[in-house]
């Protein structure tokens, strides 16, 4: 993998079967001893566009493959199904990314004990195993990921071997290969810093000095950043006459080898006051931070209008702000907004800005910007929560290229998309339980009011439909009036439109009604017909056959249609072609259903 995907069975190297299928062994190596799903395997494989047939086909080539390596070792078991996805078992197999984590570990035991000479060695040995590029020649984006992931780690193991040569004394020898090592890669500052070093160390001052303004002209001029820290830090002591030994950290503390901005964002929003219940979305969230090795994988966090997606994504992302100390850019895509929704390009801008990328340098075409964002997040732990968001297309190109970073997304659609071409984890939120929406109520409205009246705090829950945004408008237009008590909410909100209702008494955009407009709004005029109609059906969940029926469609129509309905979470599915909504969806339902179908004698008209 430290190069071309290869395998050899002694001297001889096995042909795989094609792109396809080097592809897919490239994925199992990279999880290997874990199950990897065939869904994973098809994004290996085929990238954004794959075609209906993928995931035979991978079954096909994993057979394909399984036969080949049993031929060369027919003793082992290489390639198990485990439910619906593979697990590769290495066995006796020698594999060159193990070796090179081994030689890695050597190297820091003899660090450990002082043996410098043989630390270098074990470095030196660790990178001879790399024949190119990693991954060389696959170009989906699941394994484009991976292969800037290991080059990384390529990078950062040669910094450690110059530092350890530059302790051991080697500095005139490493000035021509850290003047090579520069032009190859001209934006590691590491490397800038390490020949800075060397240059000083050799007696060659002035050079080192002019070491550190080329660098700083060329980020400048091509990203539009400053030096970080570590370089301006270096220049300083090197303008002193300071000692060299001091100037850097030692070899086992460099930090990874990134340009940096001047400033660190931390752009979250304040948490949300009152944040009740999600105790599973939040543990859920706190597993992704524990592998930090893999590659960034988004995370999708969708639901229905007003459910707590924002607040759950900003409430989290406080929570774990710290495992992120490169920084955390927040960023509104306006999907479902009265004005149109943020464009990727304009997006990236604002994000590469965040960066501290000047204005003026940030690239107007739109993949030079993608590529320039993903530059500079490599290496770096930063966490990124883009709210909002309306499709997949939106999100793709603002998806970091390596670990690291997580991309934490809210949105009303599932973005389906997402999870089948990028493989984003997604966590559906529904509406809060009636006794989290009991501690809510208690939290905002206090907890004398809730206990006074607990009937009515239970009724209020249930006409709100449990739904967070209705209860915080509800709570805001009561203690606005600290006189009022709920019983007197409630008599409003039964006889008259539940939904004009629940409306901030100052802020007509913050209702329960724009929100679902906005909503209804994405799906198709079909789509909208089939809700609108469901609204006739009795309390409960219902069969898809049932939404057909009375659609007066076949089977085959409605099935898209309710798909559609519940991957905009307008309604969701709770069974097997079954499906259901909660009492403010079906309210809002009914009445567009009287505004679109009223006859003018006042008799409602469905057909």
């Amino acid at each position: 993998m430290l190069g071309p995907v290869e395998v050899r069975a002694g001297d001889d190297i096995l042909a795989l079967g094609g792109t396809r299928s080097e592809c897919i062994l490239a994925a199992l190596l990279l999880d290997a001893g874990r199950v990897v799903s065939i869904g994973r395997l098809v994004g290996a494989a085929w990238g954004d566009d794959p075609p209906g047939s993928a995931r035979i086909q991978v079954q096909n080539r994993v057979g394909s493959l399984r036969r080949l390596l049993r031929g060369a070792q027919p003793d082992g078991t290489l390639i198990a199904t485990k439910g619906s996805g593979y697990l590769l078992l290495l066995g006796d197999w020698e594999f060159d990314l193990n070796r090179f984590d081994q030689e890695i570990a050597r190297a820091d035991a003899l660090e450990g004990a002082g043996s410098l000479v043989e630390a270098s060695r074990a470095l030196s040995s660790a990178l001879s195993l790399w024949r190119g590029s990693a991954l060389d020649g696959l170009s989906t984006p699941l394994l484009q990921a991976a292969a800037v992931h290991l080059e990384e780690r390529r990078l950062n193991t040669l910094e450690r071997r110059v530092q350890l040569d530059l302790d051991l004394g080697r500095h005139r020898e490493l000035v021509p290969e850290l003047t090579n090592l520069t032009g190859a890669h001209p934006y590691q500052e590491g490397l800038h810093a390490l020949l800075m070093l060397a240059l000083h160390r050799s007696g060659r001052q002035t050079e080192a000095l002019h070491a550190y303004h080329r660098v700083r002209q060329l980020l400048d001029e091509q990203i539009g950043v400053a030096p970080g820290e570590r370089l301006r830090t270096l220049h300083e002591s090197l303008v002193r006459g300071d000692d060299g030994p001091s100037l850097v950290p030692p070899a086992g503390a460099l930090p990874p080898v990134t340009v940096r901005a001047a400033a660190v964002p931390r752009e979250l929003p304040a948490d949300v006051a009152g944040f009740t219940g999600r105790r599973s979305a939040i543990e859920e969230l706190d597993t992704l931070l524990s592998d930090d090795a893999q590659p960034a994988t988004p995370v999708v966090i969708s639901g229905t209008a007003g459910v707590g997606k924002t607040a759950l994504a900003v409430h989290w992302a406080h929570r774990a702000a710290g495992r992120f100390p490169d920084g955390q850019l927040y960023l509104n895509l306006r999907g479902y907004a009265p004005t149109p929704p943020v464009r990727p390009a304009e997006a990236l801008g604002v994000l590469l800005r965040s960066l501290g990328v000047r204005p003026e340098r940030v690239p107007t075409d739109g993949e030079e910007a993608a590529s320039a964002y993903r530059s500079l997040l490599a290496g770096r732990r930063m966490l990124v929560v883009l709210d909002n968001a309306r499709s997949a297309e939106q999100v793709r190109p603002l998806l970091p290229g390596s670990p690291g970073c997580l991309v934490l997304i809210t949105s009303r659609d599932r973005l389906a998309g997402l999870a089948a071409r990028d493989g984003a984890h997604r966590i559906a939120l529904d509406i809060l339980t009636p006794d989290e929406a009991e501690t809510l109520l208690t939290r905002l409205l206090g907890q004398r009011r809730v206990r006074d009246e607990p009937q009515a705090a239970a009724e209020l829950a249930e006409l709100c439909a449990h739904l967070p945004l209705a209860l915080r408008i509800a709570v805001a237009n009561l203690t606005q009036r600290p006189y009022r008590r709920i019983a007197d909410l409630l008599t409003g909100l039964r006889a008259g439109n539940r939904l004009a209702a629940l409306t901030a008494d100052d802020d007509e955009e913050t209702a329960v009604q724009v929100a679902l407009d906005r909503s209804y709004a994405t799906v198709s005029p079909a789509a909208q017909r089939l809700f609108r109609l469901l609204s006739l059906l009795p309390d409960g969940d219902f069969s898809a056959a049932a939404a057909a029926v009375l659609a007066d469609i076949c089977l085959t129509e409605a099935y898209p249609l309710l798909d559609r309905l519940a991957g905009a979470h307008l309604i969701e599915e709770c069974g097997k072609d079954r499906f259901t909504f909660h009492g403010l969806l079906r309210q809002y339902a009914w009445d567009r259903a009287l505004a679109q179908h009223a006859a003018p004698e006042g008799a409602l008209t469905l057909n």
